[in-house]
């Protein structure tokens, strides 16, 4: 799991929207949970950017696999927690990777995958294609010890791909500035009566 901290500067802007929403019943806190959902809905369209920056991974296959919770507060400011939560995704979805859609039945077939864009998909010698009894699913597969002991060959979830320092902290910036930009545009919206 990897988790983002959003905090606005601070309590200014909520106090003017406070003051400017005052004559209108719950415009306060109907126009920061508006500010919040268009925070978290730029957030989540910014994290797969930036996951693709470094990872050749379709934007669809991140969508896929991400799992985002929120939870938030106004209260001396907004503070927001963005949980992201995934399981790894297997390494045939990556981009390079051979066989893209893995069919049993050719255990001969060469199999390739990487993960990062900066390096060359390499060959795994022993994978095999397989399709699991129980779930149906069909992966690339390595024997991990005895006859009946596989792996699927998987790569990162997208919490460990978001998990760099560096990258958090960009997201909540951009979030927290999103945030702020939003919050204006609820409050010009509720005082113009469009809301």
């Amino acid at each position: 799991m990897s988790m983002i901290h959003i905090q606005t500067a601070g309590g200014d802007s909520l106090a003017r929207a406070e003051k400017m929403l005052s004559g209108i019943p719950g415009g306060m806190e109907k126009a920061v949970r508006s500010a919040m959902a268009r925070s978290v809905s730029h957030l989540r369209t910014n994290s797969v950017k930036a996951v693709r920056e470094r990872y050749d991974i379709a934007a669809a296959d991140v969508r896929a696999n991400e799992n985002v919770t929120v939870r938030y507060s106004y209260h001396d400011g907004v503070q927001a927690s963005i949980l992201f939560a995934g399981r790894k995704i297997p390494l045939h979805r990556y981009g390079g990777a051979a066989p893209k859609y893995p069919v049993p039945g050719n255990p001969n077939a060469p199999a390739f995958g990487h993960q990062l864009k900066s390096t060359s998909p390499e060959r795994f010698h022993s994978a095999f294609v397989a399709r699991m009894p129980v779930s149906g699913h069909v992966g690339l597969f390595e024997r991990t010890g005895g006859k009946d002991e596989i792996q699927e060959i998987m790569g990162s979830s997208v919490p460990q791909m978001l998990g760099s320092p560096e990258v958090e902290e960009r997201l909540a910036r951009e979030s927290m500035e999103k945030f702020e930009d939003r919050l204006d545009h609820e409050i010009n919206a509720f005082l113009n009566g469009w809301r």
